[in-house]
């Protein structure tokens, strides 16, 4: 996610924790979800459905969250210090979508496989 400042950010705030999912750094691998129904509910598990009134001001009314909800330790699976939300602008969810879409093609991933995330 390198590059992508705000969504940067949030991971790397939340590996300074503790929350070392994802982490090549000696963390533990994340999987790989292929359950769209599952996604949507680990992603409204999360996300407040408004983003808070300073970041609206802001131009950051996309939530962004990690473990993602696309991964089997998306929504609730790990406990609330174990992930994050990033307020960030709709334009940066819509690159790391559009980057993750591309990885996974080139990749071949499949349904529960392992990955790690830089940040």
């Amino acid at each position: 996610m390198v590059g992508l400042a705000r969504i940067d950010e949030g991971i790397r705030k939340l590996r300074s924790r503790g929350g070392h999912y994802g982490d090549l750094n000696g963390g533990k691998p994340l999987h790989w979800m292929i359950n769209k129904t599952q996604e949507g509910r680990n992603r409204a598990a999360v996300c407040p459905r408004t983003a808070p009134a300073d970041m609206r001001r802001a131009g950051r009314t996309s939530c962004d969250e990690y473990p993602f909800a696309s991964t089997h330790e998306g929504g609730i699976a790990l406990p609330a210090a174990r992930r994050e939300i990033t307020w960030v602008k709709v334009n940066e969810n819509k690159a790391q979508g559009g980057r993750i879409t591309a990885w996974r093609g080139q990749m071949h991933v499949m349904d529960h496989d392992p990955f790690y995330v830089i940040a």
